[in-house]
């Protein structure tokens, strides 16, 4: 099995320090704004309410007064013209790699007390980060074109992007790894279009505690027209619950046959932004669908293989 084949050593490009005080070190990479679609990214759609120039973190909070915080890679060129109040949609991974080693490296003992500061090479840091997350876990894909490694560890999966230090061509899928990373990580961030359409969608399960199987909505357009449309593959996180009604905003569409085919909310799923009464998700016809329970206290996730969506 190639999980089982050693791991060759990922040398660090840059010489990073760790000690029990107060570490320090300096990471640079040169970032590459990608070409395309982005490839294994969640999104998120919702308001502006902190921006930390020094640190490159942005805060975004729901309509459930949910707040989360995202770093802005240097992907975003426009970070600052973001401002506080700005509702955008953000694409971004799981998190940012700075540390990849083959497991038993003892990776895990020094993520407490890792202080980092990343940014282009040459340039005056822009992005600090304070600890660090550590996980072990087996290389599933490698995205070289993005750099972006997708990790399925014990109970979940990263998709993460990672440091230019870290060079993929010495990656194989199966590979047992440890990394240690910050969590996430914007590659994206624009104004909010204005809403396309509204959905209101009503499920019911399998079997209780098994989670939504099936179900239909209806979508109303931009210009007042109705369509109606079937679904499968919306899930709830709490145990018990038969059925559900949501309701959502739709951005980015032109047709309602844009609405067709898989939504996704990336490869660490809607558990990033607490897997709460509020999801956000994209299909590949760049269509964004905001979506939130009408039921209180219920709480949303996707199935595995995403929400499937098709007009009747």
């Amino acid at each position: 099995m190639m999980g089982k084949r050693k791991l060759k050593q990922i040398l660090l490009k840059t010489l990073i320090v760790f000690t029990l005080a107060v570490p320090f070190a300096s990471l640079s990479f040169a970032a590459k704004q990608a070409e395309g679609e982005i490839a294994d990214t969640a999104v998120a759609v919702d308001v502006v309410v902190g921006i930390d120039k020094d640190t490159r973190v942005i805060t975004l909070k729901n309509e459930a007064g949910e707040s989360y915080e995202f770093i802005a890679g240097h992907e975003v060129m426009n970070f600052d013209q973001i401002k506080r109040g700005d509702m955008v949609i953000m694409e971004y991974y799981s998190g940012f790699a700075f540390a990849l080693e083959p497991k038993g490296s003892g990776l895990k003992e020094k993520a407490s007390v890792l202080t980092i500061q990343v940014a282009k090479s040459g340039e005056k840091p822009g992005m600090k980060i304070t600890g660090a997350r550590y996980v072990a876990a087996e290389i599933v894909s490698i995205d070289k074109e993005h750099g972006v490694v997708i990790l399925e560890g014990t109970d979940h999966v990263l998709a993460l992007k990672v440091s230019d230090s870290i060079n993929l061509a010495d990656l194989q899928e199966g590979q047992k790894i440890e990394a240690l990373y910050t969590e996430s990580y914007a590659v994206s961030v624009i104004a909010a279009p204005k809403v396309s359409g509204t959905v209101k969608i009503n499920t019911k399960a399998v079997a209780v505690g098994i989670g939504m199987s099936w179900g239909k909505g209806t979508l109303t357009m931009y210009d007042g027209s109705l369509h109606d449309f079937s679904i499968q593959g919306l899930s709830l996180v709490d145990v018990g619950v038969t059925s559900v009604e949501a309701i959502g905003e739709v951005y980015n569409l032109v047709e309602a046959k844009d609405m067709e085919g898989i939504f996704v909310a990336g490869e660490a799923g809607a558990a990033l932004v607490g897997g709460g009464s509020v999801l956000a998700l994209k299909n590949g016809n760049h269509v964004v669908m905001k979506l939130k329970t009408t039921q209180k206290g219920l709480r949303l996730s996707l199935a595995g293989q995403g929400l499937k969506v098709k007009l009747k």
